[in-house]
């Protein structure tokens, strides 16, 4: 098998390669694992389900707050002197939960690491963005989503290993935030200059708003799953650890695939892939729900988030206008985070369920919906550059062969 288009039309130098990954990784790695962690550890730091229902709201709002105001004020301030200060904001936020415990300040440590999860966003998957071609971005994509989710694992290991402490969540934390600052010594991570566009003409993107609505049904299926998995009987709890682990697993290995997968076929094919998959994995949990299938469920799940994360870590940077990229990551990251934070205040406040094999067939059929927009939605990878990987691959195995012919003589 000709494996040569891994390495095809890759511009990117390993410098500007190791700062790229060093800094998308670490960051996101951080938001996940924090993102993991927060309800359990909050739960030991204050005792009462309201206060913690209370740091989860403030948590996720100014996550998705700080990601707009990140897009708004990138093109004011050196993106150099903004990540800086976004990592000393994410140690210090991490550290403050061990400051704040106990106390009624410890709200205030929900929103430093809301602003730690949003503000810096925008700029570091910009500047991926800024450093990559089309051709080759999905797979530097795919390479940073392994490595975050190898690390996202890595820290869970570690949390259990040495029992889910308020220290090992804080010293895990502030390991990921202070790796960040790799990228700062490698590469200047200087902006790329252009005529910015306002709100208005981001939203009116055709092609951004065609691959957007994906996104936002995606999210909004799995946070319906909240309804069905969060009052789960206790026989249940390690068949949700294990799931939970493979779904990280599973969203790691699926996004490498996914982003080589990308920059061979296109963007499409990947988005379709995972909607289809997160399907499966719904009909899972609804034919027979048991703790076999809930994890079955987790593992399918992580492959479809896998497919679709490398894809929207992408796209924006595809369509984007260059000097306007943070405003398209901004509102990437902030659907998620507000649906989430929707469906978890609602699962929390009215402690409603709703059983697997109810919720199973609409979810399948929102699913299905919105796999339209993606067929009329442009193929931002070009047909020509397409066209000419194929070709380039079909001369390439033209040439081996003539070599072997001449061997053989």
């Amino acid at each position: 098998m000709n494996l040569g288009f891994l390495r095809d039309d890759v511009r990117i130098t390993s410098r500007k390669m190791i700062a790229v990954t060093t800094l998308a990784s670490t960051s996101l790695a951080w938001s996940f694992f924090m993102v993991f962690c927060f309800t359990d550890i909050f739960k030991t730091i204050v005792s009462t389900p309201t206060w913690v229902y209370l740091g989860e709201v403030l948590f996720l709002s100014f996550g998705a707050i700080s990601a707009i105001v990140g897009g708004v004020i990138s093109g004011k301030v050196g993106r150099r002197k903004l990540l800086l200060a976004w990592i000393i904001l994410g140690i210090f936020a991490s550290v403050s939960l061990g400051l704040f415990a106990n106390t009624i300040l410890v709200l205030f440590s929900s929103l430093l690491l809301g602003l730690s999860l949003g503000l810096g966003y925008p700029s570091f998957t910009a500047y991926l963005a800024d450093n990559t071609v089309m051709e080759e971005r999905a797979r530097v994509s795919g390479i940073v989503i392994f490595v975050t989710f190898v690390l996202v694992i890595s820290g869970v290991v570690v949390v259990t290993e040495f029992g889910p402490t308020l220290l090992s969540v804080i010293l895990v934390g502030v390991f990921l935030r202070a790796a960040s600052y790799g990228a700062l010594f490698l590469d200047p991570c200087e902006r790329v200059k252009g005529k910015e566009k306002s709100w208005l003409a981001v939203l009116r993107h055709r092609d951004f708003s065609l691959y957007l609505f994906p996104w936002l049904v995606f999210n909004i299926a799995t946070g319906l799953t909240l309804f069905a998995l969060t009052n789960l009987p206790s026989n249940y709890d390690s068949a949700v650890t294990a799931g939970s682990s493979l779904h990280y697993l599973g969203a790691g290995i699926a996004g490498l695939i996914g982003g080589f997968a990308a920059d061979r076929f296109g963007r499409k094919q990947p988005i379709i892939v995972g909607l289809v998959m997160l399907g499966v994995s719904f009909a899972f949990l609804g034919l027979a729900t048991s703790p076999l299938s809930v994890i079955v469920y987790y593992t399918i799940s992580g492959v479809a988030w896998g497919f679709l994360i490398v894809i929207y870590l992408a796209v924006p940077g595809d369509v984007g206008f260059p000097g306007s990229r943070e405003k398209f990551y901004a509102l990437g990251i902030t659907i998620p985070l507000i649906i989430y934070m929707g469906f978890s205040a609602i699962s929390s406040l009215s402690d409603l369920s709703l059983p697997p094999n109810l919720l199973s067939p609409i979810l399948g059929i929102i699913l299905f919906l919105s796999i339209i927009p993606v067929l009329r939605a442009r193929e931002v990878l070009s047909n020509k550059k397409l066209y000419e990987r194929r070709m380039k691959e079909h001369v390439d195995k033209i040439g081996k062969l003539i070599k072997e012919s001449k061997r053989i003589r």
